[in-house]
């Protein structure tokens, strides 16, 4: 039950990502919630796995679900951010091109 809410979690971080990465256009709308949801799932599995010899990351604890939310903002972030800048720059350099196209070479 609780890798469901993880996976909630993430979703909705991404849904928050999504609206406050700039470059909204440029994205897919289910990419960054996507991402976060299997980001969160992967980081609540993986704590799991740690339980033995970590029982600080019990499931009633806190620090698992602190680790697992941080862990699937950063990622989220980062590639919202990168990703939208990225695709701005490629478009733009596309832009260019397009718009330069046929037009005769110069030399000096």
């Amino acid at each position: 039950m609780e890798l469901m809410f993880a996976g909630l979690a993430g979703i909705l971080l991404g849904v928050a990502v999504q609206f406050a990465a700039p470059h909204r256009a440029t994205r897919g709308p289910v990419l960054l919630p996507a991402l976060g949801g299997i980001v969160a799932l992967v980081a609540w599995q993986a704590l799991t796995w740690l339980q033995g010899p970590a029982p600080w990351l019990a499931y009633d604890g806190g620090w698992i679900w602190v680790i697992t939310l941080l862990v699937a903002a950063v990622v989220t972030i980062a590639v919202g951010w990168s990703l939208s800048a990225r695709r701005q720059h490629d478009d733009d350099d596309l832009l260019h091109r397009l718009s330069h196209l046929g037009r005769a070479q110069t030399t000096t």
